[in-house]
C-alpha cells in the first residue's frame, strides 16, 4: 500500500470511529449559560446547575445527562437543597421548588434587600443568604417564611456562604481584594476574620468529608484549599478555570463541582484519595485503551488498567446488567498516560457487571463478573 492510500485509510477508520462512538458521547459543555452555582441532592443523585443568562436552572443525572429542571425567568444566582426542596437566590427574592415536581413551593420577597447572592441552610432549617451589595447576611426560616437581618454589616462584600455546623457557625468568603474568611458564630452572632487571604475575588465556598475549606477565587481562576484551623498554607488544587463561581463538594462521592461561569463549563474534580488511581509510568498510549480487568471474575477487589492519549477530563463509571449505574468515579483532568483503579464492590451483589471509561468525549466498555 502506497503512503497516500494508507493516510487516507487511516483518516476513514478514524471518521468511521468518531461516528461510532459518538453514540455513546456525554457531553456536559456548551449546555450551560454562564453557570454561577450547583448543589447535590442525594435522593435523586443529580446535581443542579443556576446560570445567570438563561435564567434557568439544569440537572444533571448520574449518567452525565443534563436537562432543564425549572425555567425562573428572571435573575438567578446561588442553590441549596433541603428537604427535598431547591432553593436559590432571585435577585431580591428567595424561591423554592420541590425536586420531585419542579413545583414552586418557596416564594420570599426580602425587602430591603438588593443583590442576594448564595444561600446555606443548617439542619434545623434555618436559611442564610448573603446580599452582595448590601454587604448583609439575611436569615430565613424555611418552615414559616420569616425573614430578619442577622448580620447588620459584614465589613466586606460577601459572596459565598456555608453552614459549618461542626463548630457552629457560618463561614463567609468575600469579593475584593486580600479577600478575607470569615465566620459568623450561632451562638452570639459574632463575626470573626478567620484569614486573609493572599487572593481577590473569592466566590464560593465548600467543605469536604475531612474538614478542608475549599474556596475559588477569580483572582487566581483557581480552587483553593485551607485546612479547618487555617493555620497551613493554602494548596492550589486546580487552576485554569474560568471565574470559578459558587462550588460544591459532593462528600459522598468525593467529588468538587466548579462552575465555569465564563466558558460555559461545569467541572468535576475528583479529590478522594490519591492511591484509588496512579500513573502506571507506561509508554504513552495511542488512542484511548481500556484492558480487562484482573483478576477477573474477582471478590471484592479487581485492577482496572486504562490509557488516555491526551489529557482530559475522565470518569470510570459501573452498570448492572439492567443498565442502572451503580458506582461512578470522577477522576477530573487527567494528563495522558497510563493508570490503574482498584475497584473494591463489598457493597455490590454476585452478577455480571460493566466498567465504562470515558475521557473527553469518547467511552468505551467491557464486561466484568463479580462472584461471592
Amino acid at each position: 500500500m502506497n503512503l497516500s492510500v494508507f493516510v487516507k485509510a487511516k483518516i476513514l477508520i478514524a471518521f468511521l470511529q468518531a461516528v461510532l462512538v459518538s453514540v455513546s458521547v456525554i457531553d456536559v459543555k456548551g449546555q450551560y449559560s454562564s453557570p454561577e452555582s450547583v448543589t447535590y441532592d442525594s435522593l435523586s443523585a443529580k446535581y443542579f446547575i443556576s446560570n445567570t443568562a438563561s435564567r434557568i436552572i439544569l440537572q444533571r443525572d448520574r449518567q452525565g445527562n443534563v436537562s432543564e429542571f425549572v425555567n425562573v425567568g428572571s435573575s438567578i444566582h446561588g442553590v441549596t437543597v433541603h428537604a427535598g426542596k431547591l432553593f436559590v437566590c432571585n435577585g431580591t427574592r428567595v424561591r423554592g421548588y420541590d425536586i420531585s415536581s419542579a413545583a414552586e413551593t418557596f416564594n420570599v420577597q426580602i425587602s430591603g434587600s438588593t443583590f442576594l447572592n448564595d444561600l446555606a441552610i443548617d439542619a434545623s432549617g434555618m436559611m442564610y443568604v448573603s446580599d452582595f451589595s448590601a454587604r448583609r447576611i439575611y436569615k430565613v426560616n424555611t418552615s414559616t417564611q420569616e425573614y430578619w437581618t442577622y448580620v447588620p454589616s459584614t465589613g466586606n462584600t460577601p459572596n459565598g456562604v456555608y453552614v459549618d455546623a461542626a463548630r457552629n457557625r457560618l463561614l463567609i468568603c468575600c469579593w475584593g481584594s486580600s479577600a478575607p474568611i470569615r465566620s459568623v458564630s450561632f451562638a452570639d452572632s459574632s463575626i470573626t476574620t478567620l484569614v486573609t487571604t493572599p487572593y481577590s475575588n473569592l466566590d464560593g465556598i465548600s467543605l469536604d468529608r475531612n474538614d478542608n475549606v475549599y474556596v475559588s477565587s477569580w483572582g487566581i481562576q483557581s480552587v483553593v484549599k485551607y485546612d479547618i484551623n487555617f493555620a497551613l498554607s493554602p494548596v492550589v488544587v486546580t487552576g485554569g478555570l474560568s471565574n470559578p463561581a459558587d462550588i460544591f463538594v459532593n462528600k459522598a462521592a468525593d467529588t468538587l463541582a466548579i462552575p465555569n461561569a465564563g466558558n460555559n463549563t461545569v467541572t468535576f474534580l475528583n479529590i478522594g484519595t490519591a492511591s484509588s488511581i496512579q500513573s502506571t509510568g507506561g509508554l504513552l498510549p495511542d488512542g484511548i485503551s481500556l484492558q480487562q480487568n484482573y483478576p477477573n471474575p474477582f471478590n471484592p477487589s479487581t485492577t482496572i488498567r486504562f490509557s488516555i492519549e491526551r489529557n482530559g477530563t475522565t470518569a470510570l463509571r459501573i452498570f448492572d446488567v439492567s443498565g442502572k449505574m451503580t458506582s461512578e468515579k470522577l477522576f477530573g483532568m487527567l494528563a495522558k498516560g497510563e493508570y490503574k483503579y482498584e475497584f473494591n464492590a463489598s457493597s455490590l451483589p454476585s452478577g455480571l457487571y460493566f466498567y465504562e471509561l470515558q475521557s473527553g468525549d469518547v467511552s468505551v466498555r467491557r464486561k466484568m463478573t463479580l462472584v461471592k
